[in-house]
């Protein structure tokens, strides 16, 4: 929530929280592409995102390798061949305030998540540039479809054809991925082997088996091979069934899917929705202790319980049917409805906890118990967890501090020539290169260029435009130290109207009427606030979805600023001043509305006091609030609000799924959708593409989701608009990228030996 790319999404303290959708995660780079000619960030050439619903390469258009240091003048080559990363050194970063907690589950806010990401562990990465998925703590997966019969019976395999009479199906089989680095020799069906080298471009046709190296724990597999959509370090194996069988449509069941009141009735076909995911042997959590299959069980499990505070988490698993341990190293996932995302949901938005810590076994039959004591864990302020960094210590108000952890998977010690062994090649096993993350924590942006002047800070990731726009950010003095670099990115900021205020009287739901929501959005000065607060370095947007992914419709045009509008759409609704007082009323009641916003970004208050003067003319009153950071969350969230302005970010906006924010079930308890948006048709249309496996099939529904929220103005949409980053020059291996809970991963960053100074640790 707030003001920055969050992801499915995060950053720093004030802003956006990254969701499934627009909520982080979470950084991309084509919504200049009508404005400015397709120049994007940096300077690079994009291609334009295509205006039919369906277009099939926008996806394609947004893969492609990203630029390393690219902001900075000290490193020459942007394609990383500079880059030799070193271990040493400290990263010190400038936040503007805490993190809520350290606990991603129950806490959503950028902060908490940005931190966390260091912390913890998923069972899949994704590559940043190809969107490929890469094992992590699952070494390997396997993925079926299901069908369910009449006779109640649910058959796992895979769906080879389906036609208008019957199921062709492959009962048993499976999509195996599985790294190529563990892979020794395929041998095909005539009897000719090929063994498996670092870095293939080609793989061996047809059919036939593949053998995996010593010590992986994978089986021989029989199937036929092929190589991922841009996969630059996975496979997969289509396994060779055992039984194929075709099933007369008369004994596939028909199931109701869909939400309360909009069921519809569909053949119980489901692709892509079983998965068994086999864990990597040896990883250990930061204390010693091994991570295993009870710990996946256990998140799930917890992620689960309604006494758990985590209903912006759990709404990703809406579908999920069951979560089992298979055997000692494997755990079976089944979702009871086809979901494009079931696999993300669960392998990588999901970060595993320890089991071990929270202690189940005490509160066995007593899950509101155990939800509460969940919920208040000690280990939230200074969480174990099983990824590069390990937690140190958490001064409040002052500095939080992570080292890196050298017991972390992908880095094991070094072997007796010095020397460590590589695990998969995507990570190097000198990573993280630097020893120690430390963030700083400064509110006032005046003491935080200050601290970046005298290298008391060495980035600060959470500059406003006046900073940048600021000279004494560009003399030469400063910019010999610091990197300037800008980012667009798949965040939105907007005004939410809420249509259902949890304290307020049914006469008091201002914004219930369509016509008055529009009515805000012709008087909120968009185009004023951009450049007096925003100083151009933003982007109008006309609905959620970022403009350079596949799902914004780029016919639609921003809803601008009409005070003569706004006036007949509130006389319309029935608010007119019958008093003469100034102030337009309905049935004695005073159009006076409450607009709140938090205290951790200084412009929060500025564009507040420019929408109170745009709105006052139409004769409304708008009373702000200005409440501390968690206040302002926990108020959201219990939707105890009439106006608020805010941001999501997308933490990979290729992956959009829009049912945190936009359905109506997340309405209630502490959900994501804020402003209590309810549409039937809205309903339906996410449902339908959260069960579109297919991209551009996916990419049409959205954009009528994108058509009906700019018509009905729930928000008034707001911009894209730039992060700003400064970081010294001295920080290496520096990318951007379209996905993650923040564009940049620190764990990359190094400082060449020559650069490195005890002073900063």
């Amino acid at each position: 929530m707030s003001d920055r790319p969050p992801p499915r999404g995060r950053a720093q303290a004030g802003q956006a929280p990254r969701g499934a959708q627009g909520a982080l995660a979470p950084a991309a780079v084509l919504a200049l592409a009508a404005a400015a000619g397709g120049l994007g960030l940096g300077g690079r050439l994009l291609a334009p995102v295509a205006a039919d619903d369906r277009a099939p390469d926008a996806l394609e258009a947004l893969a492609r390798p990203v630029p390393v240091d690219e902001f900075n003048p000290d490193v020459t080559a942007k394609d990383g061949s500079e880059s030799k990363p070193v271990r040493g050194d400290v990263l010190r970063v400038r936040s503007p305030g805490d993190p809520k907690s350290l606990n991603p589950l129950c806490d959503n806010d950028a902060p908490t998540q940005q931190v966390y990401q260091y912390l913890g562990e998923r069972l899949a990465h994704r590559d940043r540039e190809t969107f490929e998925w890469l094992p992590a703590l699952a070494r390997w997966w396997e993925t079926r479809d299901t069908v369910t019969l009449t006779d109640g019976h649910t058959l796992a395999g895979r769906v080879l054809e389906e036609r208008d009479d019957a199921v062709v199906f492959a009962v048993g089989a499976a999509r195996v991925t599985l790294a190529d680095c563990d892979l020794e020799r395929f041998e095909a069906a005539d009897g000719q082997a090929t063994a498996f080298q670092a870095a293939r471009t080609s793989l061996p046709a047809g059919p036939g088996r593949l053998v995996a190296r010593p010590g992986t724990g994978i089986p021989p597999l029989a199937g036929t091979l092929s190589r991922p959509p841009a996969g630059r370090y996975t496979v997969w194996l289509d396994t060779t069934p055992d039984v194929v069988r075709t099933i007369p449509r008369a004994e596939v069941a028909v199931v109701l899917e869909g939400e309360e009141g909009a069921r519809i009735a569909v053949p119980a076909v489901r692709r892509e929705v079983d998965f068994v995911l086999h864990l990597r042997e040896g990883v250990r959590w930061h204390d010693g202790q091994p991570l295993g299959v009870a710990d996946v069980e256990f998140t799930f499990t917890t992620a689960m319980n309604p006494a758990v505070d985590s209903a912006e988490a759990r709404q990703k698993f809406v579908d999920l049917a069951s979560w089992r341990a298979r055997d000692e190293r494997s755990v079976h996932f089944r979702f009871k409805r086809q979901f494009f995302g079931a696999f993300g949901s669960v392998a990588f938005d999901t970060w595993i906890y320890p089991r071990h810590r929270f202690q189940p076994e005490r509160f066995e039959g007593a899950a509101d118990a155990f939800g509460k004591h969940f919920n208040a864990h000690k280990d939230h302020q200074g969480p174990v967890g099983a990824g590069p960094y390990r937690f140190v210590k958490w001064a409040r108000g002052q500095q939080l501090e992570v080292a890196r952890f050298d017991g972390w998977w992908a880095s094991p010690p070094p072997g007796p020539d010095g020397r460590r062994p590589v695990v998969v090649p995507w990570i190097d096993p000198e990573r993280p290169y630097l020893d120690v993350l430390r963030w700083i924590f400064i509110n006032d942006k005046q003491a935080a260029v200050k601290a970046l002047e005298k290298g008391d800070v060495d980035a600060d990731f959470d500059i406003e435009p006046t900073t940048w726009g600021d000279p004494a950010t560009s003399r030469p003095d400063f910019v010999r130290r610091v990197v300037r670099a800008r980012f667009l990115q798949p965040l939105y900021t907007y005004i939410g109207w809420n249509q259902r205020r949890k304290d307020a009287p049914p006469e008091r739901q201002f914004f219930a009427d369509r016509r008055v929501r529009q009515a805000m959005s012709h008087l909120v000065p968009k185009r004023r606030i951009m450049e007096e607060i925003h100083l151009g370095l933003a982007e109008l947007v006309t609905g959620p979805f970022f403009a350079g992914g596949p799902f914004n419709d780029p016919t639609l045009a921003p809803v601008e600023e009409n005070l003569r509008r706004a006036r007949l759409l509130l006389d319309e609704a029935g608010w007119i001043d019958h008093d003469g007082d100034g102030v337009r009323d309905r049935d004695g009641v005073p159009f006076e509305f409450e607009y709140v916003i938090h205290n951790m970004r200084d412009y929060h208050q500025k564009i507040a006091d420019i929408n109170k003067e745009a709105i006052e003319r139409a004769g409304v009153r708008m009373v702000i609030r200005k409440l501390d950071w968690g206040v302002f969350v926990d108020t959201v969230l219990d939707q105890k609000f009439d106006a608020v302005r805010f941001a999501w970010g997308e933490p990979s906006c290729i992956d959009t799924d829009p049912y945190q924010i936009w359905h109506s079930s997340q309405a209630q308890n502490r959900g994501s959708n804020y402003v209590s948006f309810r549409d039937e048709e809205v309903d339906r249309l996410i449902v339908e593409a959260r069960r579109t496996l297919d991209l551009p099939e996916r990419q049409r529904l959205l954009r009528r989701v994108h058509r009906k929220l700019h018509r009905e103005q729930p928000y008034t949409f707001m911009f894209n608009f730039y992060a700003l980053y400064f970081y010294a020059r001295h920080l290496r291996n520096v990318r951007f990228t379209l996905i993650g809970e923040d564009p940049f991963l620190w764990s990359e960053w190094y400082v060449p030996k020559a650069l490195q100074d005890p002073r900063r640790r």
